[in-house]
């Protein structure tokens, strides 16, 4: 008994010495923890965050592992690459490990500078291989269309200031691009400089949300937009929100958000202040045009035709003339006023065919509301406009379109566009 005893003692002892031969022959000295993947310049400069997706327009593409090592000596490591189809790429190379618990260390990266090795769909596994070909460690990496990322990022890169301006409800420009404050604003579109991700010509449908950050009002809309692929930058430009009557934005700052589906595109803010008629100052009623030849008829048409209108409660009316026979041009306007004692100055700008011909400044101060004082009432004109030739002649006003534009400026606005008035003459 005592000698079978000792037997089966001496069996399972050099079983035990056999399994820890065994087991410190497997034993490598290191650990992998963890396994993800950066895509890399030729330089070995990450271009993306460890993950476990890339894209077919990978350069090189480099393990970024996690590890711990108990052994101070270089060993051989081996990567293993196999595409969806099956196809596998090898290369090792030497490791210096030091004694370190859980260091994140980067190994070698494989690809090409023409991002021509991960063109294939789908998924590729990395197996990290130690010195006897045993697999330490692997990880799967997605290789997905390159139109994904674009995808998710909107298929643009905004690069420039949000921009806004104010137009009317045919598309005409009441406030340019960077105009400081909005008045009454009726449409307001935005714009910004962005470079184009999609290499087709791409139709892609972007949400607006405006919102006021004074009453936390919030408007929102989409707008679909073609893109178009080319070198540099573009302007992107999204359509106008409103009304007719600017009353869809009220005083105060707004803020201009742009979405691709729940991506923040961008955002940018616009200030919108009170009109004169909001501080109490005027109402504007009428501009028109008036083609004369004498001092008198311009008096007999202000104080016969103009004052009549306007003592009678009326709007004065805008007439029409004929082209080759009238040597001067005034403009005339008319509003109410809401508050008296408020200096205004009126800038009429005049166009012929488009092209800013004439300025004229006049001074003017609000009256009574309401007042039936004839000599109070709310009417200024424009100083004369006359064609002169090199020699001082003056010639009559040919065919063409005539425009005048009214500007108001005060203390608190700055050349504030009030109406615009628009004859054809033949």
């Amino acid at each position: 008994m005592t000698f079978y005893k000792f037997a089966y003692c001496y069996i399972n002892l050099v079983s035990i010495s056999m399994g820890l031969f065994d087991l410190f022959k497997k034993d490598r000295g290191y650990e992998i923890h963890s396994l993800e993947f950066c895509e890399v310049g030729k330089d070995g400069k990450r271009n993306t965050r460890p993950s476990s997706k890339l894209y077919t327009d990978s350069r090189y593409i480099m393990p970024v592992v996690k590890m711990s090592s108990r052994i101070d000596r270089t060993v051989k490591i081996k990567v293993r690459i196999t595409e969806p189809s099956g196809k596998t790429h090898t290369y090792d190379f030497d490791a210096p490990l030091k004694p370190v618990e859980k260091m994140s260390a980067q190994f070698p990266w494989w690809g090409s500078e023409k991002r021509d090795h991960f063109t294939s769909v789908g998924t590729w596994r990395f197996d990290i291989l130690d010195e006897e070909d045993h697999v330490v460690i692997s990880a799967p990496l997605e290789i997905a269309p390159l139109e994904d990322i674009w995808e998710s990022m909107g298929w643009i890169h905004i690069v420039s200031n949000f921009e806004f301006r104010n137009i009317n409800g045919n598309g005409e420009v009441i406030d340019d691009w960077n105009t400081g404050n909005f008045v009454e604003p009726k449409y307001m579109q935005m714009r910004c400089q962005c470079t184009c991700y999609s290499d087709v010509v791409r139709k892609v449908t972007y949400r607006v949300e405006i919102k006021n950050e004074r009453t936390g009002k919030i408007k929102s809309f989409d707008h679909t937009v073609t893109l178009t692929p080319r070198d540099g930058s573009q302007w992107l430009q999204i359509c106008g929100w409103g009304s007719d009557s600017g009353t869809s934005y009220a005083p105060g700052t707004h803020t201009y958000t742009l979405y691709y589906k729940s991506r923040e595109m961008g955002r940018g803010r616009f200030e919108v202040v009170k009109s004169p008629k909001e501080r109490g100052w005027i109402e504007p009623l009428a501009l028109v045009l008036h083609f004369y030849n004498t001092d008198e008829e311009v008096q007999q048409w202000v104080t016969y035709d103009c004052a009549l209108h306007i003592y009678e409660g009326k709007v004065i009316e805008q007439k029409s003339f004929k082209a080759n026979t009238y040597k001067r041009l005034i403009a005339g306007f008319q509003w109410r006023s809401l508050e008296k004692g408020h200096s205004l100055k009126l800038i009429f700008k005049f166009y012929m065919e488009g092209n800013l011909v004439y300025t004229s400044v006049q001074d003017a101060v609000t009256n009574e509301p309401d007042s039936k004082d004839i000599f109070q009432q709310d009417f200024e004109v424009s100083s004369s406009m006359r064609l002169e030739g090199p020699n001082g002649i003056t010639s009559p006003f040919p065919a063409g379109r005539y425009e005048v534009e009214l500007y108001l400026k005060t203390e608190e606005l700055d050349e504030h566009f009030v109406m615009r008035r628009t004859l054809d003459v033949r």
